[in-house]
């Protein structure tokens, strides 16, 4: 089992009469209504990320390239001696 830890919530009369409703539909506790709840969303907001592939090539008309990634993060141009301004860069 994973480490857990307790927290204290404050709920609307409405939430916890929800809660204690599924948690005895169920036959579990409150507090596993409630961490079956947040996974759930969890994995929603998870599925909703957008990936790699999902935004790669979006940018087919520029000239950026992977030499600038530099300037891009962290707002300066390749240092002194790197492959970029020695131009062996791949």
């Amino acid at each position: 089992m994973t480490r857990m830890t307790r927290t204290q919530v404050t709920l609307e009369e409405s939430e916890y009469r929800f809660l204690k409703s599924r948690a005895a539909e169920s036959g579990s506790s409150l507090s596993a209504v409630v961490r079956t709840l947040v996974r759930e969303r969890m994995q929603q907001v998870a599925a909703g990320a957008p990936r790699v592939w999902d935004v790669a090539g979006l940018i087919s008309e520029s000239d950026f390239s992977g030499k600038d990634h530099d300037a891009v993060l962290y707002g300066r141009a390749p240092g002194p001696g790197s492959p970029e301004q020695s131009g062996n860069g791949a």
